[in-house]
């Protein structure tokens, strides 16, 4: 039976014993921001989610590493990478403990290719991890070692180039995101700053990345955050965190837009920026997306024939903040990391209706950044 390892990168500030953790659990490992102050966090923090109930348990520190603000597992599910977001930025590798999960080891670290690395991705073959640099909008591709899951000096490195119309923002280039399609011949490269969506081609044999295209976004100012690709490769989805956006790109041969929806509701004028979003991982047929400013998850459905989304719900996080959030590998739950207000919270989702529901299920922790699950 699997033992299913969730993964929230957050920011605790208490410390617990170790718990067993049976079948009928999921473990999460908490990345954070982390700090010197009594109540601020150390590092990565583990928990364990209660399948049946919702209940969240917090099991402890798993590894002591600063700012580990995004972590990743890889696909053998031996190990965790962490972007320590940091102005000399790193990447650490930790090995996953097998009789007690919600411990990690730490391996080794390297350069991430430049500052504040906020964004890591994977290929499904384990053998190279993507990263995105914030501060200098810089990109990179690290190996991995086959025996022992350590991290070898970068391999492939772009510098981004450009600016947009924000005066504060947009004054040069913020790589928020790398990621692999589907088929892994390419990646694609959302940034924040440059009001582009670089495109790139990988080369596994060495590593190497080539720029291949930088495709401007639809709108001036959009400010894009994070995609995602359906399963298909179909559609793209883009997070536009200055325009509190989703822009619907058709993907193959081209990247074109084909809609823009608003992610808040209409009545809404206060300022507010999106930060994660995510289909649901069973049926495709919902999308989500957090709300920084209006403090929301907005859910929309996806037509899976066009890619066109349609509005159904805006949803209080109960906290301020959402920078991000997951939903677990059965669709079942969806856990907000609430930065600013230092909780995580579960809500149950309708599988007919894509839907969700606080359960009531919280717990206190200090910044939570980022949310990832591991499947044992």
């Amino acid at each position: 039976m699997y033992l299913l390892l969730f993964l929230i990168c957050f920011t605790g500030n208490s410390w617990f014993s170790p718990l067993f953790v049976n079948a009928a659990s999921t473990i999460l490992f908490v990345g954070t921001y982390t700090g010197d102050g009594a109540n601020d966090s150390k590092g990565i923090y583990a928990f364990s989610l209660d399948n049946v109930t919702s209940t969240l348990t917090p099991l402890g520190l798993a590894v002591a590493t600063p700012n580990p603000s995004y972590v990743l597992i890889h696909p053998t599910h031996k190990y965790l990478y962490a972007a320590n977001e940091e102005t000399n930025g790193r990447i650490s590798a930790f090995k996953i403990d097998t009789n007690q999960p919600e411990r990690l080891t730490y391996i080794n670290q390297q350069s991430s290719g430049g500052a504040g690395p906020c964004y890591l991705s994977i290929n499904r073959a384990g053998g190279h991890v993507f990263v995105a640099n914030y501060n200098d909008g810089t990109v990179a591709a690290l190996p991995i070692d086959g025996i022992d899951g350590s991290l070898k000096t970068y391999s492939g490195f772009d510098q981004h180039v450009g600016g947009s119309v924000d005066p504060d923002r947009q004054r040069s280039a913020h790589a928020h995101c790398i990621l692999p399609d589907k088929i892994e011949q390419n990646l694609l490269s959302a940034d924040l700053g440059a009001d582009k969506i670089f495109v790139y081609r990988f080369f596994p044999n060495n590593g190497s990345l080539l720029r291949i295209n930088a495709v401007s976004t639809a709108r001036a100012g959009d400010g894009p955050r994070h995609l995602i690709f359906n399963s298909n490769e179909k559609f793209v989805f883009m997070a536009n965190e200055l325009k509190s956006t989703i822009t619907v790109y058709s993907y193959f041969p081209s990247l074109r837009p084909i809609q823009i929806i608003s992610t808040l509701p209409p009545d809404f004028t206060s300022p507010s920026y999106v930060a994660e979003l995510l289909l649901h991982p069973i049926s495709e047929k919902f999308l989500y997306i957090s709300n920084r400013g209006h403090d929301s998850i907005a859910v929309f459905s996806v037509n899976q024939s066009t890619g066109i989304l349609a509005p159904l719900q805006y949803i209080s996080v109960q906290g301020q903040n959402p920078r991000n959030f997951n939903i677990t590998p059965d669709g079942k739950y969806l856990i907000v990391a609430n930065q600013n207000s230092n909780n995580l919270v579960v809500f149950s989702i309708d599988s007919a209706t894509g839907m969700l529901t606080a359960t009531g299920s919280t717990a206190q922790v200090s910044k939570p950044t980022c949310i990832k699950y591991l499947v044992q």
